[in-house]
């Protein structure tokens, strides 16, 4: 029998490792800033004492809704524009964002600086990918994403620490004040590593148009799933906003067919593993971005931690995340990554399902909880990161960019929808308010969406192809 040899890994370059650093430190700062927020949200809610739950989830809604929406475009004008170019406008547009944020004055005007935060984050996201993609070979670019990508893991294990403390003793406002310095050290660090990318004028003008009815789809949608209880599944303002999102997505994908630079680019859509990754991607952040909160609120509703007790708490969660993704990516490089994301999407569906019996009012931290928190992170530091990996594996290096935005909008997109879900979920009982049984169907979302995902990611190519 003929011995098989494993592929042999190419080197890469210190300039390739310094590029990688740069542009991680970006993701670095978009994930701390969506980690706090977590964080931080019952104690908006404890200042802006007229507003529900509902009314302050859209602290995270609003910005995953302006991310998502404006990603492709933001992609589209990195590769035409200069990534480089992009990623420092965005990372500007998202220190003004953080700063106003810690002195808003209103829950409105909170949410709508969010919003900028979004617009920042989406400026930021696809130009420091596709930087650090292009910079390395193919062989390794698992490996790269991943790396990339833990690093919005380890923000998130700091995030509800540090945001704890700062919160428990200062204000909320404290913890956005925190993004400022840090998203500067960012700016600076990357003008003195980064080089302009080639830009690629081909790229096209951006379907702006579609941009907007994307994230006017997914804003309505995210309205009409929160206020359904309180409102009403059948009232008028909810059936108005269902009528509007599908009027929407039916002129998103006319346009698509037509527009020269549609939202959804059609040379993207004819590689396959893109498409399954994309899929997937969506399917998880479904749960994903939605178990944090759900995690936070469980603690601080059901368990009755303070803030500095669930930032430790919680910080299990997202350190197995930062190590589970610094292993899968090797993983995914040698073996391929179907076997790497589906037992990953898997140990998430067990963590939820973990949480469906064995949390209760009264919870054991080390037999009750501990257990899923390592399940559920070891699940997103092998799901998303390897997903993100796959989107761009086979797409054309001129592409990287764009293909990036559009993996990412699929999981913010997700995330919106997911957190308008889990906080309709949670306001099922007849108070209105969460309790231990509406927790529990929540945790069984949570899984059920990475269930649905790993089926999905059956069809991922065991290998990916040179591009």
């Amino acid at each position: 029998m003929r011995q098989v040899t494993p592929p042999t890994t190419a080197r890469v370059s210190r300039q390739a490792w310094k590029v990688l650093g740069a542009t991680a430190l970006t993701n670095f700062v978009v994930g701390l800033d969506l980690s706090i927020t977590n964080v931080a949200v019952p104690d908006i809610g404890r200042e802006f004492i007229s507003a529900s739950t509902a009314d302050t989830s859209w602290v995270l809604t609003f910005y995953m809704v302006s991310f998502a929406g404006f990603l492709v475009v933001a992609g589209r004008w990195a590769d035409r524009f200069g990534r480089l170019r992009m990623l420092n406008i965005g990372i500007t547009c998202f220190v003004v964002g953080a700063g106003l944020a810690a002195l808003a004055p209103s829950l409105p005007i909170l949410i709508v600086m969010r919003g900028l935060q979004g617009v920042g984050a989406a400026m930021m996201a696809p130009a420091s990918l596709g930087l650090a993609v292009a910079a390395w070979p193919i062989e390794r670019r698992g490996t790269a994403v991943a790396v990339w990508s833990s690093t919005l893991a380890l923000s998130t294990a700091v995030g509800p620490v540090v945001g704890g403390l700062l919160i428990e003793y200062g204000s909320w406002r404290w913890a956005y004040a925190l993004n400022v310095p840090v998203a500067i050290v960012a700016l600076v660090w990357g003008i003195r590593v980064l080089t302009e990318s080639v830009r690629q004028p081909e790229a096209g003008t951006p379907d702006l148009v579609g941009a907007a009815l994307l994230g006017g789809a997914t804003g309505g949608l995210a309205l009409a799933i929160v206020q359904g209880q309180e409102w009403g599944w059948a009232s008028p303002a909810v059936l108005g906003l269902l009528v509007m999102c599908a009027a929407s997505i039916v002129a998103v994908a006319r346009r698509s067919a037509r527009h020269p630079a549609p939202i959804v680019p059609r040379a993207l859509l004819a590689v396959s593993s893109f498409r399954i990754a994309f899929t997937s991607l969506f399917l998880f952040g479904l749960g994903f971005f939605a178990s944090l909160l759900a995690m936070v609120l469980y603690f601080t509703e059901i368990a009755g931690y303070s803030t500095v007790t669930v930032g430790v708490a919680i910080v299990t969660l997202p350190v197995t995340a930062l190590i589970s993704a610094n292993v899968s990516g090797p993983l995914a490089d040698r073996f391929g990554f179907r076997a790497v994301v589906i037992p990953g999407l898997l140990l998430f569906t067990l963590g939820a399902l973990w949480l469906c019996v064995r949390a209760g009012p009264d919870p054991h931290y080390l037999f009750d909880v501990l257990p899923a928190l390592l399940l559920l992170g070891a699940g997103i530091g092998a799901g998303p990161a390897i997903l993100n990996g796959a989107a761009v594996s086979e797409v054309n290096p001129a592409h990287f960019s764009v293909a990036g935005a559009v993996a990412q909008t699929a999981r913010q997109l997700a995330g919106a929808i997911g957190v308008a879900i889990l906080v309709a979920v949670l306001s099922t009982s007849a108070s209105g308010e969460p309790t231990i049984s509406t927790f529990r169907w929540a945790f069984a979302y949570l899984g059920s969406a990475a269930a649905l995902a790993s089926l999905v990611a059956t069809r991922l190519p065991a290998r990916p192809s040179a591009a």
